[in-house]
């Protein structure tokens, strides 16, 4: 690991939403330290006459006050919860006010600071929602108009408004334009975000269609065939075992027959949702294909544990309405249970509990049968 990596994360965290809104500010904090060092070293000494030194303080209470405010807010991660969590938009309204204020207060730096100005809003193009850049570039538009207004009419010594004129409103324009450029940006950054979160939704509704049966919503056959797989790999790598049971709705052809499709699809779909909600969380059920169901059971041995969600699913299942169309009608199932044996394949698994299952139908139905 690089020897410096403690100290950037300390910095910057870990947390990759921070550490660009933190690195911004950290680039801000060196301007308004590069500025002090400006006003105090150079521009104080050499280009502010004694009357204007007065606000030295007042420039350097402000630019202390952002150096001590806005990191360590966004490095304790309490501005996430806001839209703009760098406090980008308030720091470039901060940083602009101070900015319009020596416009004000030092004539020799006036170009300069208008200027400077346009620089600042640079600082929002890779960050600022649309409203937010909007916010920022109208506020420090509203603040140089304002300055110049009150300027002209208290008369500032030493000020020509119609001079001015020709450089604040030049300023306002490329401000606007900034401005747009910005919101801009931020509408297209949300809209790739948008795009991204589609394309997201729709990657997860495609990779659940190829793992879910369309009609229950339980996992597929081959969903089912790899997460017995995974069970096999997990069960010989720590000594543990596992159980599944291959279940079977009694005489389901008959509900078809009688009732109709669509009430032997209301019954899959009901039992499906018994199922999930009478079975342990760690347990995982699937359709295997027609009225068959497989049931795998981590950690779990086919006797007592194994058998008892089953009974406790034929119980709920007596007492449960499968379909509005045939309010009466009930069903039971048939399950063979098989424990995962060392050295055993997913398909010599599934063979032992079908015989199970052939079992269990040949002594009557309605019952389950564990694999010897």
């Amino acid at each position: 690991m690089n020897k410096w990596q403690p100290l950037v994360e300390l910095i910057l965290t870990t947390d990759p939403r921070r550490r660009t809104t933190l690195g911004m500010c950290l680039l801000g904090t060196g301007v308004y330290l590069g500025f002090l060092a400006l006003i105090w070293w150079y521009i104080a000494p050499n280009l502010l006459s004694d009357e204007e030194r007065t606000w030295t303080w007042v420039f350097t209470t402000h630019e202390l006050i952002a150096i001590g405010l806005f990191y360590p807010l966004i490095r304790s991660g309490y501005t996430l919860r806001y839209d703009d969590p760098g406090l980008v938009a308030v720091q470039i309204i901060w940083a602009s006010a101070a900015v319009v204020l020596g416009y004000a207060v030092a004539p020799v730096m006036r170009t300069g600071n208008l200027q400077i100005l346009c620089l600042i809003q640079v600082f929002g193009f890779i960050s600022l929602r649309p409203r937010s850049a909007v916010l920022a570039g109208g506020a420090t538009i509203t603040m140089l108009l304002t300055m110049w207004v009150t300027m002209t009419v208290l008369h500032s010594p030493g000020f020509n408004p119609a001079d001015e004129a020709f450089q604040v409103f030049p300023t306002c324009f490329i401000l606007g334009l900034l401005t747009w450029q910005s919101r801009n940006f931020g509408l297209s950054r949300q809209r790739m975000a948008d795009e991204k979160a589609h394309l997201a939704a729709a990657t997860e509704r495609v990779r659940q269609i190829a793992l879910r049966d369309p009609l229950t919503g339980l996992f597929n056959r081959q969903h089912l065939q790899t997460r017995i797989d995974a069970e096999c790999d997990r069960a010989t790598r720590s000594g543990s075992s596992f159980c599944i049971a291959l279940v079977d709705l009694d005489h389901f052809k008959r509900v078809n027959d009688t009732h109709g499709h669509h009430v032997g699809d209301d019954v899959l779909l009901a039992f499906a949702q018994q199922a999930r909600a009478c079975l342990r969380e760690t347990d995982l059920i699937g359709r295997w294909g027609g009225e068959e169901f497989v049931v795998v059971m981590p950690e779990t041995e086919p006797g007592h544990a194994g058998s008892h969600g089953l009974a406790r699913l034929k119980e709920v299942l007596l007492g449960t309405e499968l379909s509005a169309q045939a309010p009466e009608l009930r069903i039971t199932f048939s399950a063979g249970l098989a424990a995962w044996r060392a050295g055993e394949s997913t398909e010599q698994l599934l063979q032992r509990a079908d015989q199970a299952l052939y079992l269990a139908k040949a002594q009557g139905r309605n019952r389950s049968v564990i694999a010897g």
